[in-house]
């Protein structure tokens, strides 16, 4: 029963009901502009974040002060190391340029391994690229490798993510992160001691002597889609402490 004993008849119902669902309908509206709103703001953050991010990938081996060095020789087909670590770097820098990243510098130095490190330092993430190789075809595994005294939290959390990604794309086992004293790593790392969201990494996608690998660019192109996947977790989600 309404004000002074009215009962609502059908029409009152109904009309109330059009009222709630207007105001109902305004809601939504509001909320999708709302969202919308939040999400074009979310797309722009992005997009600003990793245009500052700059990522270089170090193609390792070639042309040294020294001589060239083609790295490690798969006996069987004669596939050299140094030419595998540029396809799967071009790889890499694809997958990246496509998700956006704007900074992204793939080097092939003439250059001492210690120089090249230092001039890539500011680099937000900074990777070496290279393919393991053994005396016999039966090893296989991705592979990563950090600095021995001068590794963070952040650089060995790139290193194991790196190395997730490859093994889970190239269906091989995770050997895991090392630690070694290299110097293109600590060339990197030098004057940025303090910073606590740099990554830095040695990567070693898979051995190119072993038996299994058919076809070796494209194993070193999945690798390199693979370490694109990982940088960009990295980067989207590494929060210093």
């Amino acid at each position: 029963m309404g004000d002074r004993g009215h009962f609502p008849t059908i029409e009152d119902v109904l009309t109330m009901l059009e009222a709630m669902t207007r105001d109902l309908n305004t809601i939504k509206k509001h909320n999708e502009y709302r969202d919308r709103e939040l999400g074009e703001q979310r797309r722009k953050q992005l997009v600003k974040d990793r245009e500052n991010k700059v990522i270089t990938l170090e193609v390792g081996h070639g042309p040294h002060p020294d001589g060239f060095e083609p790295g490690a020789v798969d006996k069987r087909t004669g596939t050299e190391e140094w030419k595998m670590n540029h396809v799967c770097a071009l790889a890499c820098k694809k997958h990246l340029d496509d998700l956006g990243y704007i900074n992204v510098f793939v080097t092939d130095e003439n250059n001492y391994l210690s120089h090249i490190g230092r001039n890539h330092q500011k680099s937000r993430v900074f990777v070496s690229i290279h393919h393991n190789a053994f005396s016999t075809d039966a090893a296989q595994g991705s592979e990563t490798l950090v600095h021995d005294k001068l590794a963070t939290k952040a650089h060995r959390h790139l290193a194991e993510l790196c190395s997730v990604h490859m093994s889970k794309a190239l269906n091989i086992p995770n050997r895991g992160v090392k630690t070694m004293g290299l110097s293109v790593l600590s060339g990197a790392i030098e004057g940025n001691t303090h910073r606590s969201d740099q990554g830095v990494c040695l990567v070693e996608p898979y051995f190119i002597t072993g038996g299994d690998v058919d076809d070796h660019s494209e194993w070193s192109r999945k690798s390199g889609i693979a370490l694109g996947k990982a940088i960009d977790e990295f980067l989207k989600y590494w929060r210093p402490l």
